[in-house]
């Protein structure tokens, strides 16, 4: 047997990742429940390309349009 179901749940998920994830979606026109799962399977696949990779020593790293700056990273620490 084979569903076709759409699930519906709340995500408890940092600032910064649904920041990341609601550029994405809006830059490739998508909503922001596909991107975050099409995400998630990209990562567990390990799919070339994919947005999400696994580092060697198992933290997750994102490719991001640019470079993240000391001075982003001053920024979001201001900010907590």
């Amino acid at each position: 047997m084979c569903y076709c179901v759409v699930v519906r749940t709340t995500l408890d998920i940092s600032d910064e990742a649904w920041y990341i994830a609601k550029a994405i979606a809006h830059d490739q026109n998508r909503s922001l429940g596909r991107v975050v799962g099409d995400m998630i399977l990209q990562a567990a696949k390990g799919a070339p390309g994919s947005a999400i990779a696994m580092s060697d020593y198992g933290f997750p790293t994102f490719r991001c349009s640019r470079p993240v700056t000391s001075e982003d990273v001053r920024t979001l620490e201001d900010e907590d």
